[in-house]
């Protein structure tokens, strides 16, 4: 069964840049070899997380997110059986997305929550914008 959590949370004020781009890149290359999809990306003190994959694995790496002194007030705005993946692969950025393909997918994937979660897409989309510029 297909699967898809989102959230976002606060850095932990501790970690350096240097660690936020070591997190960045081991993200990116665990996620991608577990067979997770998804994108993570870091803005001005927070995190935003699609994480998308089969049920079993994607709960199981929210459970280790919500324990990781890396970052505190997770909170989650997705959490629910989905039908096809937004993302082909699971990319990482520091600050702004960059590079039309991961672009592209995110688009995507905000279109599907505007079709079949209207009743969080407002939150969603805003907080998305937060994060990223959007055109």
């Amino acid at each position: 069964m297909r699967h898809i959590i989102s959230y976002v949370s606060t850095v932990n004020p501790g970690l350096s840049n240097i660690d936020i781009n070591e997190l960045m890149e081991y993200v990116k290359v665990h996620n991608n070899a577990t067979g997770l999809t998804g994108i993570l990306i870091y803005s001005e003190g927070n995190f935003f997380q699609v994480l998308e994959g089969e049920m079993d694995i994607v709960k199981m790496m929210f459970e280790r997110i919500k324990k990781d002194s890396r970052h505190y007030n997770v909170i989650k705005m997705l959490d629910k059986e989905i039908d096809n993946y937004s993302f082909s692969e699971y990319h990482s950025s520091f600050t702004v997305i960059s590079g039309d393909y991961s672009h592209e997918e995110f688009q995507k994937f905000l279109e599907k929550e505007k079709i079949h979660n209207p009743e969080h897409f407002k939150s969603i989309s805003y907080l998305a914008q937060k994060f990223m510029k959007l055109s």
